[in-house]
């Protein structure tokens, strides 16, 4: 017989939980659309309707504020769920979420620099918050499957995707084409 933590861990993993809430941020939209409307409905009943308009109108509005309630109880269990439940089940969250932006970071596409840079800013900024060393976790020598051209490796350049920018700088956070770095790294060695 499972624990009820257990259970909860078992729901946590078997959740993308950046889908989850990209899907609950959508139904509080849908919430918020769906109240404006009984509140012009409201609006309408202060009118001159027909006792039949007036009745039908007063039954179409309280079946949509009662969805509207188990809608809002939804977002609210879900929220209580993955977000509240205990410090520890937190700590485990924001594990999970580093863990999860490593996979991203290794398996990037190459498709777009500026995917990488997001990825590993966010991963930083969980692992301050849990204490980690990122430097632990991640090696930025070898951030991706595909070396880096000799040439501008030591620029320091990270990561090259699939357009020639690259991802480069002292914490990762500048974007630079590598023909410029090639410029810049030429007339570097002319003044040295």
């Amino acid at each position: 017989m499972m624990t009820k933590h257990s259970e909860y861990m078992e729901s946590f993993f078997g959740v993308e939980l950046y889908k989850k809430l990209e899907d609950v941020l959508g139904d509080l939209e849908n919430i918020e659309v769906d109240l404006k409307g009984i509140s012009q409905e409201i609006g309408r009943l202060g009118g001159k309707l027909e006792d039949d308009d007036r009745t039908g109108t007063v039954r179409e509005m309280r079946a949509a504020t009662y969805e509207s309630a188990q809608q809002v109880r939804d977002v609210r269990t879900f929220l209580d769920f993955y977000f509240t439940q205990s410090q520890e089940l937190s700590q485990v969250i924001l594990e999970r979420d580093a863990y999860m932006l490593l996979y991203q970071i290794f398996k990037w596409d190459m498709n777009d620099v500026r995917d990488l840079r997001a990825w590993i800013r966010d991963f930083y900024h969980v692992c301050k918050t849990i204490g980690y060393r990122p430097e632990d976790l991640l090696n930025l020598s070898r951030l991706t499957a595909n070396p880096v051209p000799q040439d501008v490796v030591h620029y320091p350049v990270y990561a090259v995707d699939k357009h020639g920018y690259c991802l480069c700088g002292k914490h990762c956070d500048d974007i630079v084409y590598i023909g410029e770095i090639r410029e810049e790294m030429d007339e570097m060695a002319k003044n040295a």
